[in-house]
């Protein structure tokens, strides 16, 4: 999914077993940023391997570039903050 901004989302600090993460909520399921291309085509190129996998994943503009944020199982949260 492509998203205009992460106005959409509800941003959150997780524990998972990576550590201490800025995570991002939508649509009832958890995102961790992977990436960042600086631009969209680049973006969807880059996570294309995952999008084929059956992952979801969010893509969003941030600061000049495009982020990807891969939804992580919630099996692998330890805490949210």
């Amino acid at each position: 999914m492509i998203l205009n901004s992460l106005n959409q989302v509800r941003s959150i600090v997780i524990k998972s077993i990576a550590g201490t993460e800025k995570a991002i909520v939508l649509l009832g399921k958890t995102f961790v940023a992977d990436k960042a291309y600086e631009s969209l085509t680049e973006a969807i190129a880059g996570c294309r391997r995952d999008l084929d996998l059956g992952m979801a994943i969010l893509i969003a503009p941030e600061a000049n570039q495009f982020k990807v944020w891969v939804a992580i199982p919630n099996e692998l949260i330890l805490q949210a903050a």
